[in-house]
């Protein structure tokens, strides 16, 4: 029920209907689907906050390394990735651990 609804097929929703799915469940199903949207909406949040952290007002004239956005960054920023660290890249993270340590707290 779950994929039929992210899906968005309603040629998988219209058999399951006749499976004897209870209006419930569909609920229940919906109400699962919102939550999760509203989760990943909530994670791309954070990763765009956590990238606006390691930029800031910089500017590169050519992509930077992991290791060059994380040169310069004050104790402040360093201190919101802390907050942010579960949306950032593993790359990310692993310059976080070598430069900060690896937050016991995720």
């Amino acid at each position: 029920m779950f994929s039929a609804l992210t899906d968005l097929n309603p040629a998988r929703l219209t058999p399951l209907a006749a499976t004897g799915i209870t209006d419930a469940k569909r609920k229940q199903a919906e109400d699962l689907l919102a939550a999760s949207i509203l989760a990943s909406q909530d994670q791309r949040e954070r990763w765009l906050t956590a990238m606006q952290v390691l930029i800031g007002d910089r500017q590169f004239s050519e992509p930077p390394s992991w290791a060059e956005l994380f040169d310069g960054l004050s104790p402040e920023r360093a201190s919101q990735l802390r907050e942010l660290y579960d949306v950032l890249e593993e790359p990310a993270r692993a310059e976080y651990d070598r430069r900060y340590g690896r937050p016991e707290v995720i």
